[in-house]
């Protein structure tokens, strides 16, 4: 086991409130991305190719369609990935939004806390060893399908950055393979489930 850790593994609490679902439009922005809108894919594998932003990351593609099975506490809400090449060097990022897809577990954010502790240790007995940045972002928002307030949960993704985009995108598919995995073996108890 390497004595030195190449990863971090964050958690915040933000307090941008939003409706979920949202409305998107599509249209392209200055950076080059669209908001496409909330999509509910909860149980619906055969929605998953319609998604705009997985089309060119089957890592992310995976991660999302993990999520959204049914056997999985989780439902996802968002999601966005990309590559870089800067001065630095290659690199990849993006995001993953979800929430507990309970009515119940939604309303006290302090339910994700268990998870993000969860991922840490999962990470350390994993050996992890990629060079990569999870930040876990809280947020509040109206969960419009199940009349509640409550938490959603978005994990900010960065890779170091690398000499080929190849090597970042390798980083960047071990790393959301482990949280897919984890998110995947994550059972709760779901009261009234939203979807």
């Amino acid at each position: 086991m390497s004595s030195k850790q190449t990863y971090l593994n964050l958690l915040s609490i933000g307090h941008h409130f939003k409706s979920i679902p949202y409305g998107g439009s599509g249209i392209k922005r200055e950076d080059g991305n669209a908001n496409y809108g909330f999509k509910n894919l909860k149980g619906k594998p055969e929605l998953i190719d319609s998604i705009p932003e997985l089309k060119t990351d089957s890592a992310l593609k995976s991660l999302v369609q993990s999520i959204n099975s049914s056997e999985t506490s989780f439902f996802s809400i968002g999601c966005l990935s990309g590559e870089a090449s800067e001065d630095r060097g290659y690199r990849y990022s993006g995001y993953i939004e979800f929430s507990f897809n309970c009515k119940i577990g939604i309303q006290d954010a302090s339910n994700y806390f268990p998870l993000f502790l969860r991922f840490e240790m999962w990470l350390h007995k994993q050996n992890f060893e990629q060079q990569m940045k999870f930040y876990w972002v809280l947020e509040p928002g109206a969960f419009l399908d199940a009349n509640v307030n409550g938490f959603s949960c978005t994990v900010f993704f960065n890779t170091a950055y690398f000499k080929s985009i190849e090597e970042a995108y390798e980083c960047w598919t071990i790393s959301l393979k482990v949280l897919e995995s984890f998110l995947s073996s994550q059972k709760y108890e779901l009261h009234e489930p939203i979807y």
